[in-house]
Formats: structure tokens, C-alpha cells, sequence
């Protein structure tokens, strides 16, 4: 156990600066004999997909099926994870900048593709650091410009080589270097090597007493810049503090071992000895591949990535057939049973078939009982949220029939319960399904409205047609008033408008405009009711007619029933009679006055004050006083 005998401690972290998302990713994977780090950058604008993350999870998901330190698997976990992202690029095409480091705890390897950094630090000072593969490291490496110059230079996210790229593939891998106890290794995204020197790293490492102070300090020192932009930054600090002590005279006993064996082949010059030396090698891989691939599925156990443990763990029981290990092929038989049950009860929720899920689940929790090598609370919560998925779907299912049924308020109440209920356990497909239901149902319930309020509108409006009909033209007014006001909410615009009409017609009606006597115009500012009587036109008075002595010529005085009419006398033509007109003043008429013919009498004429005010009648008949009989009489 070399972790054991070793001591590695990491702090990291990683902000999105002035951004909303955060482009960087850090993983990093502890086993027994060996661990692993991973820094990436995303380079894509994808907004689904985080190249970065797929990237990094990529690396550490290949080293942890067969972590290894040596430089052919190292570029074979660069090599996997560039074509997840090329087989990922459905919108855009995904890029990232990684660099990987692996060791055994006594040594260290390191591949970078892009411009993500590893540096080193021994005993306080820099001892190295690793090469971008761009553009502008090509200048400082043919001294084109100064080293000093390459953190600024506007090529230096001009890249060469990184994941996703179109051309060929070629990540720089180191070759293997001693640790030596007290080493530092500092992990960094362009968004903090750009901003924070060596000098300032080595001087923040000269106060730190671990990865996390060091670390802030880093941090302290960008955001001192005070940038007007402040990129996405991670940085991961590890301290290997004490670094696992092989014994130096294992090497030679190896060596001397290989000989030996060589030798007795030589003696021997038997090809079936070759061959069971090399079935006990193949057996010997296979045993070390069974407890290897047991340990990755219980990795991705921990993680929750269940379909990877399920690989995982047919790989080992594959390796334990093959070494013939019964006992460990039947505990690798169990574990593969409660990871199929846990798959498949994921892969129900997926199609929606809630009812299948939650009989996967308790079967598989009923199989994990007492075992604490499953996340048995995760199951749980996995169990919970389906049983939640159902009543949702019961719920909608119960919202559906009275939907069916015209029971429109019902209807929503139970689709709102079953949203509220979908939104508190992320249940998207369900509370989309549900919004759509809740939208169906205000609009039926807009629709009902409108024509409950149509129907009153019209109701309203038949009543105002009664009362016009009646002459009771304000209870029209007010009923075609009331109409309109509900038409106008519903948005009814041609039966706001008829109202509109109705009602001018029903104030004409109420309140009739005065209409002047034939022949006489109104007078300017004066109303027709206050108008004095129009003389008739065309009358012929009688010639040299007498008005009697002091005799008043009474206006619009009722004349004497059954009187006879002068003879030849014409009869006022057109004459309009005055409905109740104002009684106007009387004027004694002077003695001996001639009215000459066709003369009008003039308008507003005083009555003498001992003369009392006669009522008009209405439509007088026509007829002649004594004077004008005497008149007509004489030649």
C-alpha cells in the first residue's frame, strides 16, 4: 500500500471570475498504488456541453480502468478523451486544453495538450515547468522572443495541438521523474498563470503551510490586479509532503530472478515450458486485472456513475474465471446483480415507465441490504423521487378526466398540485406536461367567460331595445350604456360601437332638437322655445280695415266658437302653430290705425297691464272678429 506509506495532500479551486460559467474543470483520483490529477479548459462556446468537464472525467474514467504510470497508457488516456470530445461535437466542434499528472508515489509523469500548466517546486524554488504547445512557446523555444515575454504574448492561445482539434493529435508526455520529499506541484488555467507570475508563486509558497493557504494567497494576488475582466481561474495545489521509500536492492533481486528464468528455459530448450510460462503470465494479469477492475467499479460506485461500475465489475469477474477464483467470481456475480438492478431502474425513469423504476429499485435495495460497499441512501432518494413520479402522473391522470368532463376548476386544481409537486422534485418532463395543461385550461375558462359576459352583454342590449320600444328612453340609455361597458371588456368592438349608435339615437329621442317656423330663422343665441309666434304668411288682411277706438288687439287670444269667417277671406297658408309658446306683452294699438297688407305684426307686443294674460290654445280654429265681418261687408 504506497498511499499508505506516503503523504499527498491537495487543495484546488476554480471560479468563474467576471463570467457566468466557468469553462475550467479539476479532478483528481487517489488509489493505493497510485493516484492522478486532471486540470482542463473548455475552448468551446457550447452551452449544453462542458468540454472541459467531459474532458477531465474522460481521463480519470480510462486511468481508473487501468491506471498505469507508464507513457504509452498516459497518451492513451489523452488519446480517449480527444475522441469523446470529436464524437460529442454535434453543435460546435468541442475543444479543451488538459494536462494529466500520474504517479506512484515515488515518481511522477505529466502529458499536456494545449496550455494548461504543471509547475514544480523544490525546496522553495522553481524547478521546472511545463511547455504550452503553442505558438508562442514555439518562439521561445526558437528564440524568436523572450521566455519573460510568452505569459503576455498575444500568440499564446495560438494552439498547436489540444483535444478536439481537426489535425493530428499530438500531446507532449514526460518521461518519468524522481519525488523527493517536501516537492510542490502547482496546477493552473491560463486564466491564473496570465496574471500571476513564478516569482509571485514562490513567494506565496515561501508563507504557506499547505495547499489551501497557498492557494487563497494565489488568489489574493490576481484579484489585486484589480483586472476590468477577470477570466476563469483554477489553480490545484499538491504537497507531497512524503513521497513512498522503495527498497534498493528490489530492483537487482528482480533482475537476478529474470535470469534465472531465462537460464532454466535455455537448460530446459522445451516449448512447453514457454508455454506455461507464459499461461502463468497471462494468469498472473488477469488476477491483477480482477482486483484493478474491482476497485474502478467501486470507484464509480462512489461517484454514482453506474454504468461504468457495471462494466467494471463484468471485467474483474471475466479476470477472476480466468485465474479460476470461485469465491471472488460469486462476490463479483452479487455486485454485479444490484448495479444491473440499479441501471435498469434508471434507465425506466428515463423511458417514463415509473412503475418498472421503483420495482427495480427495491429489488436492488432489498439486495444491498447490510452491504456498505452501495450507496444505499442514494437508492433511496432515487426511490423517493420515482414514487413522486408517479402521484404527479396520478395526478395529472385525475386533472385529465375532469378536464374531460367540463370541470375546469377542478381540472387546474389537481395540475397545480401535480406542478408544484413535479417543480419540487426536478420532474422537467412532467412539469412541462403540466404547464401545457394548466395554459389548456385557462383558455377554456377564458372562452366560458367571454361568452357568459357575451351572453349578458346581448341580454342587456334586448332590454334597451324593449325600453326604446317602450319610450322610456333613459332605461334604454342606461341599459345600452351597461352593454357597452361589457362588450368593451370582452373586446366586442363592432357591438361597442352599435351601442354607441343606440344611445346617440336614444338621446335624440329623449331630448329633441327645436325645430324653427317655417319661413323664420331662429335668433342668433336664442332658443326655439323662447322664439315669439311667426304672423302667417301670405294673409291678406282686409283694405282700409278700421281698427276699433281703444280697442286692444289681443295676441294669441282664443277667439269665439262657432263664429263665421269674413267672406273672401284667405286662409293662412302653411301657418305653423306654436306648441305652448311663451305669452308674449300686449301694446294698445292706436286708434284709427291702418294695418297695411301683408304687413307682419311685429313680434313681442306689451300687453296693457289691466289686460289679463290669455293661455294660447293649442291649433285655434280660424276666425274673424266683428270688425273684420263689418269690413268685408262694405263695398
Amino acid at each position: 500500500m504506497r498511499k499508505d506509506n506516503s503523504e499527498f495532500i491537495t487543495g484546488f479551486l476554480s471560479e468563474s471570475g467576471s463570467f457566468v460559467r466557468n469553462k475550467d474543470y479539476f479532478a483528481f483520483a487517489e488509489l493505493d498504488d497510485i493516484a492522478c490529477w486532471v486540470i482542463a479548459r473548455g475552448l468551446d462556446n457550447d452551452q449544453e456541453v462542458e468540454s472541459a468537464e467531459l474532458a477531465a472525467k474522460s481521463v480519470l474514467g480510462y486511468f481508473l480502468q487501468k491506471p498505469s504510470i507508464s507513457r504509452y497508457r498516459i497518451r492513451r488516456y489523452l488519446q480517449e478523451a480527444h475522441r469523446v470530445l470529436q464524437a460529442e461535437s454535434h453543435r460546435v466542434r468541442l475543444k479543451a486544453s488538459l494536462t494529466v499528472i500520474v504517479t506512484d508515489y515515488a515518481r511522477v509523469r505529466y502529458g499536456v495538450a494545449g496550455n494548461t500548466r504543471l509547475y514544480q517546486f523544490r525546496n522553495g524554488r522553481l524547478q521546472w515547468q511545463s511547455k504550452d504547445q503553442s505558438l508562442a512557446q514555439q518562439m521561445v523555444d526558437g528564440e524568436e522572443i523572450a521566455e519573460d515575454a510568452l505569459d503576455q504574448h498575444e500568440e499564446r492561445h495560438n494552439l498547436l495541438s489540444y483535444l478536439g482539434t481537426p489535425n493530428e493529435f499530438h500531446p507532449f508526455i514526460s518521461k518519468k521523474l524522481p519525488l523527493y520529499d517536501g516537492d510542490v506541484f502547482l496546477l493552473a488555467t491560463p486564466g491564473l498563470w496570465e496574471k500571476v507570475n513564478p516569482a509571485e508563486m514562490q513567494d506565496g509558497l515561501q508563507e504557506a503551510k499547505d495547499p489551501e493557504t497557498w492557494i487563497d494567497t494565489l488568489e489574493d494576488v490576481l484579484l489585486s490586479k484589480q483586472e476590468h475582466v477577470v477570466q476563469n481561474y483554477t489553480a490545484a495545489a499538491i504537497f507531497a509532503n512524503k513521497i513512498f521509500k522503495t527498497d534498493p536492492q528490489k530492483k537487482w533481486r528482480i533482475i537476478k530472478r529474470v535470469a534465472l528464468i531465462l537460464l532454466v528455459l535455455a537448460l530446459a530448450g522445451g516449448g512447453a515450458l514457454l508455454f506455461k510460462m507464459k499461461e502463468a503470465e497471462r494468469i498472473a494479469d488477469a488476477a491483477t486485472g480482477m482486483f484493478e477492475h474491482e476497485t474502478a467499479g467501486d470507484a464509480f460506485i462512489a461517484e454514482g456513475d453506474y454504468p461504468k461500475a457495471l462494466k467494471a465489475y463484468s471485467d474483474a469477474r471475466n479476470a477472476a474465471n480466468i485465474v479460476k477464483n470461485k469465491i471472488q467470481a460469486a462476490l463479483l456475480v452479487k455486485k454485479i446483480r444490484i448495479t444491473q438492478l440499479i441501471v435498469d431502474g434508471d434507465t425506466a425513469v428515463k423511458d417514463e415507465q415509473y412503475a418498472k423504476a421503483l420495482e427495480k429499485y427495491d429489488k436492488a435495495l432489498k439486495e444491498m441490504k447490510g452491504r456498505d460497499d452501495f450507496n444505499e441512501p442514494e437508492i433511496l432518494e432515487k426511490k423517493e423521487k420515482t414514487q413522486s413520479y408517479v402521484l404527479v402522473m396520478q395526478w395529472k391522470k385525475e386533472g385529465d378526466l375532469l378536464f374531460e368532463g367540463q370541470d375546469y376548476a377542478g381540472a387546474e386544481a389537481y395540475y397545480q398540485k401535480a406542478r408544484k409537486l413535479a417543480l419540487e422534485t426536478s420532474f422537467v418532463t412532467g412539469e412541462k406536461e403540466l404547464r401545457t395543461k394548466l395554459d389548456e385550461v385557462a383558455s377554456k375558462k377564458t372562452g366560458i367567460d367571454k361568452e357568459k359576459k357575451t351572453l349578458d352583454g346581448d341580454k342587456l342590449e334586448k332590454q334597451g331595445d324593449e325600453s326604446y320600444a317602450a319610450q322610456d328612453f333613459e332605461g334604454a340609455i342606461q341599459s345600452y350604456t351597461m352593454a357597452q361597458e361589457i362588450y368593451q371588456e370582452i373586446g366586442v368592438l363592432e357591438k361597442v360601437l352599435a351601442m354607441e349608435r343606440k344611445v346617440t339615437k336614444a338621446e335624440e329621442k329623449l331630448n329633441p332638437p327645436a325645430v324653427p317656423p317655417a319661413g323664420q330663422p331662429p335668433v342668433q343665441g336664442t332658443s326655439a322655445a323662447s322664439q315669439p309666434p311667426a304672423v302667417p304668411v301670405n294673409q291678406t288682411a282686409p283694405v282700409n280695415q278700421t281698427a276699433p277706438v281703444n280697442q286692444t288687439a289681443p295676441v294669441n287670444q282664443t277667439a269665439p266658437v262657432n263664429q263665421t269667417a269674413p267672406i273672401n277671406q284667405t286662409a293662412p297658408v302653411n301657418q305653423t302653430v306654436p306648441v305652448n309658446p311663451v305669452a308674449p306683452t300686449y301694446q294698445p294699438v292706436p286708434a284709427h290705425q291702418v294695418v297695411p297688407t301683408n304687413q307682419a305684426v311685429p313680434p313681442a307686443e306689451t300687453a296693457p297691464a289691466t289686460q289679463p294674460v290669455q293661455p294660447p290654445q293649442a291649433n285655434p280654429p280660424a276666425t274673424a272678429n266683428p270688425t273684420q265681418e263689418e269690413a268685408a261687408k262694405t263695398p
